[in-house]
Formats: C-alpha cells, structure tokens, sequence
C-alpha cells in the first residue's frame, strides 16, 4: 500500500531542495515573457509553478513505484 514516509523521505536529499528556487524562478521568467502587468504576471507564475510542481512530484512518484 501507500506508505508516505518513504515517499516524503525523497526530501532528505539535499539537491531536492534546490528544485522549489528553480521552478519558482523559471515560474517567473515564463510568465514575465508572457505578461507585462504586476498582477496577471504573478497569477500566471503561480499557476506555472503549481503545474510544474504537480508534474514533478508525479514523475518523483513513479520513478519511486518503477524504480
């Protein structure tokens, strides 16, 4: 079954850690191509960054299952 402690146990590596900054600011670089107002730029950013973080965490998971 699902065991979560091994699963949150991913983030015990140091380099893990260094992933949350580079998504934040490729997050933010994506969408500052993309907008130009303050407002509409920060909303896509964290939509960006949701995904990405969404996306990453599902490759983690089953590289985790296979692996």
């Amino acid at each position: 079954m699902f065991d979560a402690p091994l699963l949150f146990g991913l983030l015990t590596f140091p380099q893990m850690w260094l992933a949350i900054p580079l998504a934040l600011a490729f997050s933010f670089c994506y969408a500052a191509s993309r907008n130009e107002e303050p407002k509409k730029l920060v909303r896509h950013a964290l939509r960006v960054a949701f995904w990405l973080f969404f996306f990453l965490a599902l490759v983690a998971t089953i590289l985790y299952f296979v692996v």
